[in-house]
């Protein structure tokens, strides 16, 4: 018989979620509020801490009253947090949250992360109780020994221009794997140098995904022209950025490979020059 593994919660640090509600809230939309919430914690410690942790968090009832809703929630004690964050993992993940909703809401050009389809939908779940519910707000509060450290206010205006959002990000996201994205800058990675070589090819498309994909190509012609180089610049081939179309399969719809079907020779440029 395995011994039964003792949780070791910080009941220290708190954060607490408030729903500011006029109108009574579905059931199925606070417990996918509050699963979002949960998935999107454990989500961003393990990015963030670049091993498989197994973060949980306890969710505990505080007060259920007529125009409010209040949620506290404890987070697994994690040793390797506060070597990372002085402040704790619950007030990081609340400054997270809040460049989320500032990139959803267009105060930020980009993400502070690279987002898939399920944390989006994830996200969209955690903004739905005051996104249909006009007049409310949700708060993120976070104390450590009863003070407050970090809080965070989201109107229903606010998480409804989020929502709106989310859904043109995933719209881009569900295009069809065999969709040809046109006239993408793309820069090597790495290359095996082989113009018969189907494989170690890995390329950066910055408009697609930041991390570096398998790429191979439609036909071996384009793939020979392009490692031909560019006698317009003194440059090496692998140096140099090039303008592609590009067909993209995912998996859990993550980019893992380029298809390069065409690219525009004339385009061609420094990535390095102004």
């Amino acid at each position: 018989m395995q011994p039964q593994t003792i949780l070791e919660l910080d009941f220290s640090s708190k954060l607490e979620i408030t729903i500011n509600n006029r109108r009574p809230v579905v059931l199925t939309d606070l417990t996918m509020a509050l699963l979002g919430v949960g998935q999107q914690y454990e989500r961003f410690i393990e990015n963030e801490t670049n091993e498989q942790h197994a973060a949980s968090s306890e969710l505990f009832i505080k007060d259920v009253r007529s125009g409010s809703i209040v949620v506290e929630l404890v987070a697994q004690a994690l040793p390797v947090v506060p070597l990372l964050w002085q402040g704790g993992s619950l007030l990081e993940w609340v400054s997270h949250t809040k460049s989320v909703v500032e990139w959803l809401n267009g105060k930020l050009a980009n993400p502070p992360k690279e987002l898939t389809k399920q944390d989006l939908k994830q996200w969209s779940n955690i903004l739905e109780p005051v996104a249909k519910d006009h007049g409310s707000q949700m708060n993120f509060t976070v104390s450590n020994g009863g003070q407050v450290i970090n809080q965070i206010f989201i109107s229903s205006e606010q998480a409804n221009a989020a929502q709106n959002q989310i859904k043109r990000e995933i719209g881009k996201l569900e295009e069809p794997d065999d969709h040809t994205q046109r006239k993408r800058v793309m820069v090597w990675y790495q290359s095996k140098f082989d113009s018969s070589s189907s494989t170690g090819d890995k390329a950066v498309i910055e408009s697609i995904s930041k991390t570096p994909v398998k790429v191979i190509f439609e036909n071996n012609a384009v793939k020979k022209a392009m490692l031909a180089g560019d006698a317009r610049y003194p440059k090496q081939w692998h140096e140099l950025a090039y303008i592609v179309d590009v067909r993209v399969q995912t998996v859990q719809d993550i980019p893992k490979v380029y298809t390069i079907i065409n690219y525009y020779d004339e385009d061609t440029f420094d990535p390095n020059e102004a």
